[in-house]
């Protein structure tokens, strides 16, 4: 299952619940102020695993209009996140 939060790790509890809920082989795309939890050393200890399987994706262009680069997971772009809709069916959003 595909899994997507938007809202900064500061501001709400969505990265939190989702961390919760996912299951193994389940992916997670950070994006809009969710990219900050991918450049916050606490968040990428937390991220790590996903990371490590290949599960955790970051918005390049949300990084890009912060100016932050993101320490764990993989880049996406906007055809990339179309990719894994397709793949994945409708994402679960947090």
């Amino acid at each position: 299952m595909l899994h997507t939060v938007k809202y900064s790790p500061f501001s709400d509890q969505s990265l939190e619940q989702a961390l919760r809920y996912l299951q193994p082989g389940d992916q997670l795309v950070l994006w809009q102020d969710a990219v900050i939890a991918a450049t916050l050393p606490a968040w990428q200890a937390r991220l790590q695993q996903l990371a490590s399987d290949g599960c955790l994706y970051v918005m390049q262009e949300d990084l890009d209009a912060r100016g932050l680069v993101a320490g764990v997971g993989e880049p996406l772009t906007m055809a990339g996140m179309v990719k894994l809709v397709i793949e994945q069916g409708s994402p679960t959003a947090w």
